[in-house]
């Protein structure tokens, strides 16, 4: 993974870990989408791919 991927995969997940002021719990590494609860699927693209957030 190149240094600017790596970076940008960073920020991109320190930028879903806020949701309209309020932490996001779960995040859908499909979409990038922050989901408010621990759902098997993501409510916006389907993917069963919702992780908590690091």
């Amino acid at each position: 993974m190149s240094l600017f991927k790596k970076a940008g995969k960073t920020f991109e997940e320190a930028k879903q870990t806020f949701v309209e002021g309020e932490e996001a719990e779960y995040v859908c590494r499909s979409c990038e989408e922050p989901v408010a609860d621990n759902y098997e699927y993501c409510s916006h693209c389907g993917e069963e791919t919702v992780e908590p957030v690091e």
